[in-house]
């Protein structure tokens, strides 16, 4: 390894590169961090310069690799780690996803002495979806000339933000479509409002299943829906109608926690970060989602187009729902 690559690993092993940034537009850097992101602001600008060699060979991917996947593999912080077990397996591994089998033993009048038909519980074996997700970009060398650190800050906090996007809408449009496939009280249709008796049977389905924290999610402009239902004035607590006019929002309805996704913010391409017309309710863990393997990169450099083609590929999980009964969902139309 060269003594660049050498000096740079060593920086990154006490620091990020995110939050180098942040503190660099906050001002609010040691000295240490200022040097660090010196050494790596000069090495990027010198790539700009000169553009491959065999001292910065992959270095770019590498670093961006190094930062973004520890966030994305261990996604505990995430909403989505209060409704899935999460866990992570390498990437040839099986996996097999077993719930808890569902009490199916029947029980009949009977006189004594007698028999009445048998009845079992069997253990569910689950249908595993498999998603295998990959970005490609690329890097102008006048961009690092320009912006040197700042340019792999940026694209490493952007790759970031791409990928944890897409995760969180595929699992709940999976979610959403084993939900349509389901009738009675857990699919509740509404038309472009919500009324207070269909809230009213959206919160006692998620109180009668819940396990203690249920949660209702969806874009903030049907989650929004919930302050202004007509009726429910008289319930609103003092504290809660402080917590109204200073933020904007209602926190919780009927003892189910609201949680509302911006609608305004977008994915790259175009989508809601979560399926539209729909609020989900959650009432405890519903599955299990499976980090699978590793972030890859690969990085290609084009001394001729003067820029460097990067992708990311390996970010790869299974998930399964199986505890279809701790769901409910209102659908809009």
């Amino acid at each position: 390894m060269n003594t660049y690559n050498v000096e740079i690993a060593e920086i990154l092993k006490d620091n990020n590169i995110l939050e180098l940034s942040e503190k660099m537009e906050a001002r609010n850097l040691t000295s240490e961090e200022t040097q660090s992101i010196e050494v790596i602001d000069t090495f990027i600008r010198e790539i700009g310069v000169s553009g491959h060699s065999l001292e910065n060979d992959k270095l770019i991917s590498e670093l961006i690799v190094k930062q973004v996947e520890p966030l994305l593999f261990n996604p505990d912080s995430s909403i989505l780690s209060q409704i899935f077990d999460m866990g992570t397996i390498g990437e040839f591994d099986e996996n097999l996803f077993t719930g808890v089998p569902k009490n199916t033993i029947k029980v009949y009048d009977a006189v004594r002495g007698g028999n009445v038909p048998k009845s079992f519980v069997d253990p569910t074996l689950f249908t595993i979806q498999q998603v295998k997700l990959q970005a490609e970009t690329e890097i102008n060398y006048s961009d690092l000339r320009r912006n040197g650190f700042k340019s792999i800050a940026k694209l490493t906090e952007l790759t970031r933000e791409a990928l944890e996007q897409e995760f969180f809408w595929r699992l709940f449009a999976g979610v959403g479509t084993q939900m349509d496939a389901l009738s009675g009280d857990q699919n509740i249709d509404a038309t472009s409002s919500l009324t207070l008796a269909l809230a009213d049977t959206f919160s006692r389905y998620m109180s009668d299943m819940s396990e203690g924290n249920p949660i209702a999610v969806g874009l903030s402009k049907y989650t929004d829906l919930f302050k202004r239902l007509d009726g429910y004035e008289p319930y609103i607590s003092d504290s809660m109608k402080t917590e109204l006019n200073r933020l904007g929002k209602l926190m919780t309805y009927d003892g189910t926690t609201l949680v509302s996704v911006p609608t305004a913010k977008k994915t790259a391409t175009g989508k809601n970060l979560m399926p539209d017309k729909r609020i989900f309710g959650i009432a405890g863990k519903i599955g299990e989602c499976t980090m699978r393997g590793a972030l890859r990169s690969y990085e290609t450099y084009d001394n001729n187009a003067e820029k460097i083609t990067l992708k990311f590929t390996g970010y790869d999980f299974d998930y399964v729902v199986y505890y279809l009964d701790k769901i409910a969902q209102i659908r809009f139309a």
